[in-house]
């Protein structure tokens, strides 16, 4: 078997405004570009992978693929995903191309591979699961109390856990996710993310603040970057410090953090970092040290989030699925979306591949062009 064309199928997506910080403008907005990533092959089976755009780059980074990636994989073997993962990653050190295009590529052979054996991914990648607990994720909110309102819709529409990404400011963040605590009661599992807002000492602030309030764990407190800091932050707090999630190098730059103790939990996701593959050696990679691969949920198409789902379901240390509230912010472009039951699990599609079928009457109706 070998891959005949790549196409990209490019379509807009109306999206609400949804921040991460409360001085940063919307990383949603309007009409976001979406994509939809076909590879073919000589035997007639396709598989599919996909992205968003932040602030409308979606373009460019579908040029990329049709640019740089797709006349690389032309005529490769679709079920060698390792060998064209790999020259996939040294083009990218070459072709200085962005990990997020590696990662729709790395998706759709990982789609075809499961068609073609007739297996759900998660079964492929040698299945741990079929389900497991679900958080709510929601963004940047305009008052406190409407973070203790969302908290507490989550929880009575059944997620198990809830996470606040705040305002940026340490002192309105404390008062947010105390609001939160109080709303929701002792035994509701909360989580805070950051989103790299503060320098270490707000953090150490923040920090004792969740501890009190015994949050689960503690996102991203510094930038990716500041190693340092993170290594100072995770000696003086008990609570685990999540991270790494947007740093750059994808599983290569990963160990370092274990091996320092800098993060006491991974992140790691199908998207930022270069698709299954390597998300699959970074979660065992934690493993081997007796660390957790939190999955992060990008917010993408839901083909996307339907894939990090598949890898949860496949190893033992991540323990939540994260889905971002409100739900219809990632809910397009399949017609079967990742729901929660009344335990608050998601569970593995059981079809082959993604387990999943594309909305093409949705994706037609907005196609704009096929790059």
């Amino acid at each position: 078997m070998k891959i005949t064309d790549v196409q990209i199928l490019f379509y807009t997506r109306p999206m609400p405004d949804i921040q991460y910080a409360e001085d940063i403008p919307a990383s949603y907005s309007g009409d976001v570009e979406v994509y939809v990533v076909k590879i073919l092959t000589d035997e007639g089976i396709e598989g599919y992978g996909g992205g968003i755009g932040y602030t409308r780059t979606g373009r460019a980074t579908a040029e990329v693929i049709r640019q740089v990636i797709k006349p690389n994989i032309i005529g490769e073997d679709p079920l060698n995903r390792e060998k064209i993962w790999q020259k996939l990653w040294r083009i990218d050190r070459l072709a200085f191309m962005p990990q997020t295009a590696i990662g729709p590529i790395d998706v759709a052979l990982w789609d075809l591979a499961g068609k073609i054996a007739n297996l759900p991914i998660y079964k492929l990648l040698g299945a741990y699961r079929d389900k497991l607990p679900a958080y709510a994720s929601g963004q940047t909110l305009p008052s406190i109390e409407a973070y203790a309102e969302q908290a507490i819709k989550a929880k009575e529409s059944g997620y198990t856990a809830y996470k606040l990404h705040p305002f940026g400011d340490p002192a309105k963040d404390i008062a947010a996710a105390a609001a939160v605590r109080e709303a929701v009661g002792d035994n509701f599992v909360l989580m805070l993310d950051a989103v790299a807002s503060y320098d270490y000492t707000s953090a150490l602030q923040v920090g004792r603040s969740l501890e009190q309030l015994k949050y689960h764990w503690f996102e991203e407190p510094l930038r990716d970057v500041d190693i340092h800091g993170y290594r100072k932050l995770a000696q003086d707090l008990d609570i685990p410090i999540a991270g790494v999630e947007v740093l750059s190098g994808s599983l290569y730059t990963t160990p370092e953090y274990i091996v320092t103790n800098a993060v006491d939990i991974v992140r790691s996701d199908v998207t930022f970092k270069g698709g299954l593959t390597p998300l699959m050696k970074t979660a065992h990679l934690a493993e081997a040290f007796g660390m957790r691969c939190e999955i992060h949920c990008v917010g993408g198409m839901e083909l996307m989030e339907i894939a990090n789902l598949h890898a949860a379901c496949a190893i033992k240390n991540c323990y939540y699925h994260e889905i971002l509230v409100p739900e219809d912010v990632i809910r397009y472009g399949v017609c079967e979306q990742i729901k929660i039951d009344k335990e608050g699990q998601v569970h593995a599609p059981q079809g082959p591949g993604l387990g999943v079928e594309l909305d093409w009457e949705y994706i037609n109706s907005n196609l704009k062009y096929i790059l």
